[in-house]
């Protein structure tokens, strides 16, 4: 449907707003880096519920991105509803066929992620991230702001993803080992820096939903900015490991914050990319991931944290499919 917005609309966006809830934030959180990147356009993420309780910024030159599975999320439809009052546009990202959402918006990316019958979100998360990656590289086409090879070798890249998830979907038996090893941790700490922040982030709230754990997500470049003040002995803390390759050189400093947090006394679980031989030095447990385009490798680190709390969950004896307190479409304020 991108089809409804042309060429010119395309190049005279000057300002992209992503309004989701929950998980759909994160994913918000992640794509930000792929879409400033390719497309450079600046990028803001919102709260739904937030968004319009602050006189934000909204001109005819934003695009408004509404994430939501359920197309019924409605602090997100108040949001949608809001910003095209302000005269926006609105590209949703959905899951579902015929929700309010893609009705009320200019143009729709369905994720086709199939029925996810959990509560809590993991398959539509994947895909969420995947169709605001193609927005991304869409948006940098239509106005040249990247050179169209690289674009081309993006695609590629993003085309070999699925194959890479069975992989690690495959070798999860280390997770599960883990879920029942800390089955009766009171809190657990997550890190991680660029796109590796939001999936930590996400990672700490699936925790939340699916264990009853106290969990929290903290850029890992944050740590000496209070968060240490948290570890002790014992603590597990749960790292997301920056690829060797890394553009930006995080790789160095997520490992010098590894050696801060062991020194005084953490436990660390490490997700990090195949070929990573420096950070099992400095870590109780490392779950590998297959090598892929640096920002993609958000799709491959997350699916660990899922099956991590799940495993937990069910070391406890709690229903992973239907958590407490909890409703798979939240469709009030």
């Amino acid at each position: 449907e991108l089809e409804s917005f042309t060429a010119d609309e395309i190049k005279n966006i000057d300002r992209i707003v992503i309004v989701a809830c929950g998980t759909a934030a994160y994913v918000g959180d992640v794509i930000k880096y792929g879409i400033e990147k390719w497309s450079r356009i600046p990028v803001q993420v919102e709260l739904s519920h937030e968004f319009r309780y602050r006189d934000p910024v909204v001109t005819k030159k934003t695009l408004i991105v509404a994430i939501s599975q359920s197309g019924e999320t409605m602090d997100t439809l108040m949001a949608t509803r809001y910003a095209r009052e302000l005269g926006a546009k609105v590209l949703a990202i959905c899951n579902t066929q015929g929700a309010t959402l893609p009705r009320e918006s200019d143009a729709t990316i369905y994720t086709h992620a199939g029925p996810e019958v959990a509560v809590a979100s993991t398959k539509a998360l994947v895909a969420q991230i995947t169709a605001g990656y193609l927005l991304g590289l869409y948006l940098a086409e239509v106005r040249g702001a990247t050179p169209v090879r690289e674009l081309h070798r993006l695609g590629r890249e993003l085309l070999k993803v699925p194959a890479l998830v069975s992989d690690v979907i495959e070798n999860l038996v280390q997770v599960r080992e883990l879920g029942n090893d800390l089955a009766n941790a009171k809190s657990v700490l997550f890190l991680g820096r660029n796109v590796g922040f939001p999936v930590a982030m996400e990672g700490a709230l699936k925790l939340k939903e699916l264990a009853y754990i106290h969990a929290e997500g903290f850029a890992a470049g944050e740590l000496k900015h209070g968060p240490i003040a948290l570890i002790e002995e014992g603590q597990p803390v749960i790292v997301i490991v920056p690829s060797l390759r890394d553009s930006y050189s995080l790789h160095p400093k997520v490992i010098s914050n590894i050696q801060e947090i062991r020194a005084r006394g953490a436990k660390v679980i490490a997700i990090a990319e195949e070929g990573d031989t420096e950070v099992g030095q400095w870590s109780e447990h490392v779950i590998f991931v297959p090598q892929t385009e640096q920002l993609f490798v958000a799709i491959l680190t997350v699916i660990p944290l899922q099956a991590f709390a799940m495993a937990l969950a069910e070391a406890k004896g709690l229903d992973v499919d239907q958590p407490r307190n909890l409703a798979k479409s939240v469709t009030v304020e």
